[in-house]
């Protein structure tokens, strides 16, 4: 996919600027594309300075890129406090807390909202309206954290 060729190619380079990179999120089409790329620091807040550091570098680097063969705009921004979750094992910073989860339960596509208890390498776990629910990672879709406060 096109998310992970970006990351490998631009992951040293955001590293030597002090950040890393969280994800990646494309949209668009053929033609125009929207590219964002949500960084953090592993012992800071993101702040706007990074941001703009990171998208001069990002954008000089995605210039000189023979691949991308559209039109694209470029967003550089911190996860922030609603953060998504792009992979499972970034959930396991988040233990206790309260997160919203995209997944399959019993083959039906649902939602649950409720405190992440658990993160292995088969599954997650969290508590909803008093029930325990175990989601495959097969199963798991994706995730947000729910209003949390960094102070």
């Amino acid at each position: 996919m096109l998310e992970q060729k970006i990351e490998k190619l631009l992951e040293k380079d955001i590293e030597s600027l002090g950040c890393f990179i969280w994800g990646i999120e494309i949209s668009g089409n053929s033609i125009s594309k929207h590219i964002v790329i949500y960084i953090d620091k592993n012992d800071n807040l993101v702040s706007l300075e990074d941001c703009e550091r990171v998208n001069i570098q990002v954008r000089e680097v995605l210039e000189n890129l023979s691949d991308l063969n559209f039109n694209y705009s470029l967003e550089v921004s911190s996860p922030g406090i609603d953060r998504k979750f792009f992979r499972i094992n970034q959930l396991k910073d988040y233990l206790g807390e309260m997160v919203k989860v995209s997944c399959f339960l019993d083959g039906k596509k649902c939602k649950l909202k409720g405190e992440l208890k658990d993160v292995s390498e088969t599954e997650i776990s969290l508590i909803s309206q008093g029930q325990i629910y175990k989601i495959l990672n097969g199963d798991y879709l994706s995730s947000n954290l729910i209003g949390t406060n960094y102070e």
